[in-house]
């Protein structure tokens, strides 16, 4: 078994302030080792310096080796661990700058250099994109493969460097917030379509326009995350998921009462207006019944007929006859107004990504089982994978 401790440090960079920055980075490493052994510790993109500096960066950018890799490397000596963490660094010629991620070794040594292949928005402008795709042999820790941010959305880097026997990548990240579900993702994917494991740290916090995410995570070769710093958010995003489905319901249940109250208020009205047309209606009918009998005496008078006296009355008790009904309205209930008033409450905000390290253990002998378990890397016309990587 060869087994290895990775940590995967998230991070917020101070925009600019690379003295603060290697601080911040020197007591990432003293925490880390001091609570446990590890071999391997990742920090995010661009982490002595921040992201979203522009032009700054000619200012900021450093050789390799330079100030502040030799730091980081006597840090590296001091704890016995290898380091990979992002930079802005330069050529010979001043103005040639790439964002840069660099490995150092358990002993201070420089492994490597990589510099980051795809570039976004403004980074265009300030850095040159780099053109190879290196793997670095760790004496301790196998072939190691490095990504910067936006490089783990193409497959096609990933898949390279494992068909030249890359069995651990570390993908260092300045990832946005509003993309951390394609984060997550994209990691997971290159993890388990290559059948290797993938160490990502992204950094958190704000720079002039852009938030991050964080979410840094170790995944193993089959796209499980063994180690991840969103536990918690996940946990509170289900929570307000629920809760917003919940207050969607009762909107809902409000409208629907509302909409009934309408319709009982419409019928009720219906109501009282057919009982003001039957009393009229009535009205009418008693109206025209003594018009009737008026004309009725009229045309007696005028034939000489007297009207016929009305009998006596007996003093035999007569029948009781059925009274004449008489309309009588229906007494309507009036409406009370229900309360309608409905104020949807205040939800929590999401938790802010935290400051910190997650950790994981790795047998390195698992990604040689599951590549020959699942034929990963095996195709039908391997030459097309040559062709692929010789194009990165």
């Amino acid at each position: 078994m060869r087994e290895i401790t990775v940590a995967a440090v998230q991070m917020k960079p101070e925009l600019g302030n690379v003295g603060n920055n290697l601080v911040k980075m020197s007591d990432f490493i003293a925490d880390i080792v001091r609570d446990q052994k590890v071999d391997l510790i990742v920090f995010p993109e661009l982490a002595i310096s921040g992201y979203e500096l522009g032009m700054q960066f000619t200012e900021l950018a450093q050789r390799v080796p330079g100030a502040a890799v030799n730091l980081l490397a006597q840090r590296a000596a001091d704890a016995g661990v290898y380091l990979a963490f992002g930079m802005p660094t330069k050529e010979k010629v001043e103005s040639i700058l790439y964002n840069s991620a660099v490995l150092i070794g358990p002993s201070g040594d420089l492994l490597g250099v990589y510099h980051k292949v795809h570039m976004r928005g403004e980074e265009r402008m300030a850095f040159r994109e780099g053109f190879k795709l290196p793997i670095f042999e760790a004496p301790d820790l196998g072939k190691i493969g490095l990504l910067i941010g936006w490089d783990l959305a193409f497959p096609e880097v990933a898949r390279a460097m494992a068909l030249e026997g890359a069995e651990l990548l570390c993908c260092l990240a300045s990832w946005e917030a509003q993309h951390i579900d394609e984060w997550r993702t994209y990691a997971r994917a290159r993890a388990f379509e290559n059948a290797l494991f993938l160490a990502a740290a992204n950094r958190i916090g704000e720079d002039v326009t852009l938030r991050f995410g964080g979410e840094s995570l170790i995944v193993d070769p089959r796209g499980q995350i063994l180690a991840s710093l969103s536990v918690e958010v996940d946990l509170l995003q289900a929570l307000q998921r629920q809760q917003e489905a919940l207050l969607n319901q009762l909107e809902q249940l409000q409208a629907q009462r509302a909409q009934e109250h309408q319709t009982a208020k419409s019928l009720r009205q219906a109501l009282i207006a057919a009982q003001d047309a039957a009393l009229e209606a009535a009205q009418k009918i008693e109206a025209l019944e003594r018009a009737a009998q008026k004309v009725a005496e009229a045309a007696l008078a005028s034939n000489g007929l007297e009207k016929t006296p009305d009998p006596e009355p007996s003093s035999a008790p007569e029948p009781e006859q059925a009274a004449k009904p008489a309309f009588t309205p229906v007494d309507v209930p009036s409406l009370s107004e229900p309360d309608l008033s409905f104020q949807r409450p205040e939800l929590p905000k999401p938790a802010e990504p935290r400051e910190g390290y997650c950790i994981a253990h790795l047998d390195l002998d698992d990604v040689r089982r599951y590549r020959e378990a699942f034929q990963t890397l095996q195709a039908r016309h391997p030459a097309a994978y040559r062709i692929l990587a010789k194009r990165y």
